[in-house]
This record gives C-alpha cells, sequence and structure tokens, in this order.
C-alpha cells in the first residue's frame, strides 16, 4: 500500500521508513509542508500523514477529495490550524494523536522555568559581554520556596504538578474540569494569578483560551512574576506579555509557543525569514526564553508520534475507523 508523509523531519524519517519496512507498505516521504499545490505529489496513495503549523485549508481537502484520498493522520496534537469543516465537506476524515509523551513537554516546561528562575539570561548576557564580575549580581529564586499555578490538569499539566511537587513547591491548580478524586488544589483563574509566583500554561488552545491571559490577567498577578507556555500560542496576548515585561511586572517569560508562529513560519517558508519584529524585540530581552515550539521533541515523542499516527492511518484504511478521530466539534486537550 502506499502512503504519504508531509512535513518530515530529519529526525521522524527514519521511525517512518522502518515503519514502512515492519509493516510492507510503500512510504513517500516528502520535508514539504501539506497544501493544495504540493498534495499533488500524493498521487496515486490511500492516506495522508502530516505534521506542521501552518494551516490545512478547505481548498487542500476539496484537492485530496479530488485525488481519491480520504485520510489525514496528523503526528501532533493541536487541531486548531485544521479547517475540519472543510474537511468534513470533502468527505475527509482527520485523526490525531493526543498524547505521545506528556513527560517531553512538562519536562521543558520545568527547564524554561528553572532558567528563568535563576536569571540565566542576564548572567548569560554579562558574560558574553566580557562582565564576568556583573553576571554575579543575579540573585535566583528557588522553585521549592515557590508558589507555582499550574493552569490546565491534562496529561501534561499533572506531570508538571508532579514534577514540581518533587521540588517541593506548593502548587495551586486551575482547571474547568477538575480531575476526580485527586489531590489537587483547585482554585478559581483568578486566585491562581493572584497567588502564584510562576504560571505554567497546559491548556489547549481553543478559541475560549484565545488570550486567557492578558492585560486584566498581568494586572491580578504578583510583581515579579514567571510566566511559562509550553501549550499553545493563542493563549497569551502578546502585546500584554511584552508590555508587562518592559515594566518589570513580568521577571520573565519563556515561551515555546509563540502567539504569531503560524504567520511567522509562512514567511519562513515563503521570504526565508520570519519578519517579525515582536520576535525580534523578545530576542533581545534576556528575561525571556524563545524556542521553536520543540517542548514535545524527544526520542520518545518522535517515534510515539510515527507510531501513533500511522496505527490511526492503517485503522482508517483498513478498518474504516481511527483511534483517535476528530470531527469538526472536536475538543483537543494538551
Amino acid at each position: 500500500m502506499k502512503l504519504a508523509s508531509f512535513g518530515t523531519r530529519v529526525d521522524e524519517g527514519p521511525f517512518l521508513q522502518e515503519w514502512a519496512k515492519r509493516t510492507g507498505n510503500e512510504m513517500l516521504i516528502f520535508t514539504e509542508t501539506l497544501n493544495e499545490d504540493t498534495v499533488a505529489k500524493a498521487a496515486g496513495v490511500k492516506g495522508i500523514t502530516c505534521l506542521q503549523t501552518v494551516p490545512y485549508s478547505a481548498a487542500l481537502f476539496q484537492k485530496m477529495a479530488d485525488m481519491g484520498i480520504k485520510f489525514l493522520s496528523i503526528r501532533n496534537v493541536g487541531l486548531d490550524n485544521i479547517d475540519l469543516e472543510g474537511a468534513a465537506a470533502a468527505g475527509v476524515r482527520v485523526s490525531n494523536v493526543p498524547a505521545y509523551s506528556p513527560s517531553a513537554i512538562a519536562e521543558f516546561a520545568v527547564t524554561l522555568t528553572m532558567h528563568l528562575a535563576r536569571n540565566l539570561g542576564q548572567v548569560e548576557q554579562h558574560l558574553r559581554d566580557n562582565d564576568y564580575n556583573g553576571a554575579m549580581h543575579y540573585m535566583g529564586r528557588e522553585i521549592g520556596q515557590s508558589t507555582v499555578g499550574v493552569v490546565g490538569t491534562g496529561r501534561i499539566g499533572r506531570e508538571a504538578i508532579r514534577i514540581f511537587r518533587g521540588f517541593g513547591a506548593k502548587v495551586l491548580c486551575y482547571d474547568p474540569y477538575p480531575v476526580a478524586d485527586s489531590d489537587y488544589d483547585y482554585v478559581s483563574l483568578d486566585e491562581l494569578l493572584a497567588n502564584s509566583d510562576i504560571i505554567d500554561l497546559h491548556v489547549p488552545g481553543l478559541p475560549q483560551n484565545t488570550h486567557m491571559i492578558n492585560a486584566d490577567s498581568f494586572a491580578k498577578m504578583k510583581q515579579g512574576v514567571i510566566i511559562v507556555n509550553t501549550a499553545r500560542g493563542n493563549l497569551i496576548d502578546t502585546k500584554a506579555l511584552l508590555d508587562n515585561l518592559r515594566s518589570g511586572k513580568v521577571a520573565g517569560a519563556g515561551i515555546d509557543t509563540f502567539e504569531f508562529e503560524e504567520q511567522d513560519l509562512l514567511n519562513l517558508e515563503k521570504k526565508g525569514s520570519l519578519n517579525d519584529p515582536v520576535w525580534d524585540e523578545m530576542m533581545q530581552m534576556p528575561n525571556v526564553v524563545l524556542s521553536p515550539h520543540i517542548a514535545y521533541f524527544t526520542a520518545t515523542a518522535v517515534r510515539n508520534m510515527v507510531e501513533f499516527s500511522m496505527e490511526n492511518l492503517m485503522g482508517f484504511i483498513n478498518d474504516g475507523q481511527a483511534k483517535n478521530e476528530v470531527q469538526a466539534k472536536a475538543e483537543a486537550t494538551k
């Protein structure tokens, strides 16, 4: 059986090839993102697996349908860049991978937190400027002496809670759907914002969560708060974040999922650069850590993303159903 992979990263290629050899299928592997033009490369395939943060449009799904390709299995969680209504209208069925390694993302969030808590960006800046003495004057804070607010107690949030508690931190939690029979200290979002030294976001990028952290939210936070977002870029109003970084209200920010990432990546693909002055300004701030949506990126996670995605694709083709099929009104939990 012939299948195709788009948006294939160098690290994914060996896992895809190994899967194809093991299962006796033919896999066409493309590094290009999937769109209404590149889909032509998939002529004759039964299904497509893909990983990208740029849009999957209604026009793409219609092209797939016209080519007789009825199945798309994405190798990640997020659905915010997929026109699911367009897919349904074209008769294309879609699946995702709701959990490939919660530990990978939670550990990365804690890594960003520790970097910011010990002011390593400022220390590194002084050392690069050959100012050894200046680098010695940034007093850090201990995670175990901090109150950490975890927003979202799904798979990743629960793993983050476990790790932060391991440091001895007091952990406050907010989730509109609390975990039953847990020992988590659930509070309102406003109470979490007001009492947390560190705020760690782990909620999906649903429309209702857009700018859940905004100017009003920052006004409720402690002076010198640290905020970390490894979840979805739309959760934080970046303009409000910048205002509060400039004023010093926010002592540090760790951003793995950037609000304007989708457009920036389109610019990168078309023009060879992000062309984003907001990103450029934040890159110059030593108390900000920006990373290119890599919190998930471990060997364990990549293998799972490939294997679970292909399991979904074969389920569609062979059994008429995939374990992780998503539809227009589905709500993904990261």
